[in-house]
């Protein structure tokens, strides 16, 4: 259970008359607020990682239970869902390898740092890099599994058929998921064939599609070095007068200083000037009484 942010309370205290004793405690509680922040991004970040790792072991775990199907090898819609269980996991792997270089980078950051945040980064990095090694040994276990069967079955069907194929060419059969050689039915493969056309030419309108989207982005970011081109001399033009009126500013403020200044004295002065002449008029007065 968290406890209760006083931190604004405290600020308010340190800026009344106890601010001698509440401003350490401030400064505390600002340390704790910063540390529980890059605490709860740390597990946010390892929280995420887990869940790539869970959607990793998921689709090992679906790959062993299509390869325990009696129909698999016959049954091409288990086989596409394998090989979409497969590209899945290595996009999820990837998107782990990233995530634990940029905790390691983080790791490194801060190991001269001993605090709650780094020793708790230390440790969440090393558990969860231990995951996602077990998980991607459990998947490639898995995938060797299968190509092992495979390769069994295709000498099998090699030995019936009496062929002489080279180890090569065996490969090269596993490597195209071509692991049956009692293939007669014509309209099949025109079939497969059809549909992989279909496929390509969906590949390639999408790809146009994209190209086409490419090219846009390119011409709005040209557009956009245009204007910024365009528009530096009046964003220099700008800067200069705005330190220019900086300089006025304070130049400005000395001057009206030194006005008010010379203001009072010449007030002083005329004061001393109307002094003097109403003096010198009650003489003159005085003189032409007494006469």
């Amino acid at each position: 259970m968290r406890s209760k942010d006083r931190l604004a309370e405290l600020r308010h205290l340190a800026n009344g008359a106890a601010a001698g004793v509440y401003h350490e405690t401030v400064e505390l509680m600002k340390d704790h607020v910063h540390q529980n922040t890059e605490i709860d991004e740390i597990f946010q970040e390892v929280e995420r990682m887990r869940g790539w790792i869970h959607q990793v072991n998921g689709n090992t775990q679906l790959m062993r239970r299509l390869h325990a199907d009696p129909t698999f090898h016959t049954n091409k819609q288990l086989q596409e869902q394998l090989e979409s269980a497969v590209t899945a996991s290595n996009a999820t792997g990837l998107k782990v390898c990233g995530a634990l270089r940029q905790m390691e980078a983080c790791v490194k950051s801060c190991a001269t740092r001993n605090d709650v945040p780094a020793r708790i980064a230390r440790l969440q990095y090393a558990a969860t890099r231990r995951l996602y090694a077990e998980a991607l040994d459990r998947h490639h276990a898995a995938l060797d599994t299968v190509r092992d069967h495979q390769l069994h079955l295709l000498h099998e069907q090699i030995k019936l058929t009496n062929l002489t194929v080279t180890d090569e060419e065996c490969q090269s059969l596993l490597d195209s998921n071509n692991i049956s050689l009692f293939v007669d039915n014509v309209k099949a493969e025109t079939a497969e064939a059809r549909r992989l056309l279909r496929d390509v030419e969906a590949r390639h309108a999408e790809l146009t599609r994209v190209e086409a989207a490419l090219t846009e982005v390119r011409d709005l970011f040209t557009q956009l070095a245009h204007l910024v081109a365009s528009q530096q001399d009046q964003v220099d033009s700008v800067e200069y007068y705005a330190l220019q009126a900086t300089e006025h500013v304070g130049t400005g403020g000395g001057l009206l200083l030194k006005g008010t200044i010379s203001k009072t004295k010449a007030r002083k002065k005329k004061m001393g000037l109307v002094v003097c002449l109403v003096a010198g008029f009650a003489i003159v007065l005085l003189v032409l009484i007494i006469t």
